[in-house]
């Protein structure tokens, strides 16, 4: 007893146009809809919605910091070429302060070796007599 009723509409334009497409060959492809990529990324920022993901080969932000005592640097500067022992907190080098930069030294020990110290671990150094003028 479950019967439906449809009211049947009107024949027009649309109802022709139905036939006729129903009718032709390109009424029997059968067309599939893939689902929709969202991309993850829209002029460099995340689209709305989509995880974010980590990517490989960004520049990440680099902050180097070093401590800089001038004076400190200034006096062991003006040894430079001459035999130093330097109290590290590892311990006690001696050697020929061969070389100076803003956040290290280097210390020749030998003729094939050498040290590089960085000032923060610099406790003391020991050198000759320098005149301050």
């Amino acid at each position: 007893m479950n019967e439906y009723h449809y009211a049947q509409r009107p024949t027009g334009i649309h109802d022709q146009l139905d036939a006729a497409y129903s009718a032709s060959p390109m009424a029997r492809v059968v067309s599939r809809l893939a689902p929709i990529v969202q991309p993850a990324y829209v002029g460099g920022m995340p689209a709305a919605g989509t995880p974010i993901q980590q990517a490989a080969a960004i520049p990440q932000a680099m902050q180097y910091v070093t401590s800089l005592d001038p004076v400190f640097v200034d006096h062991i500067g003006r040894h430079k070429g001459q035999a130093v022992s330097i109290m590290t907190t590892a311990g006690l080098l001696s050697g020929e302060l061969s070389g100076i930069a803003v956040d290290h030294i280097q210390l020749t020990l030998e003729s094939n070796r050498a040290v590089h110290i960085r000032m923060a671990q610099i406790v003391y150094f020991e050198g000759h007599p320098i005149a301050y003028d």
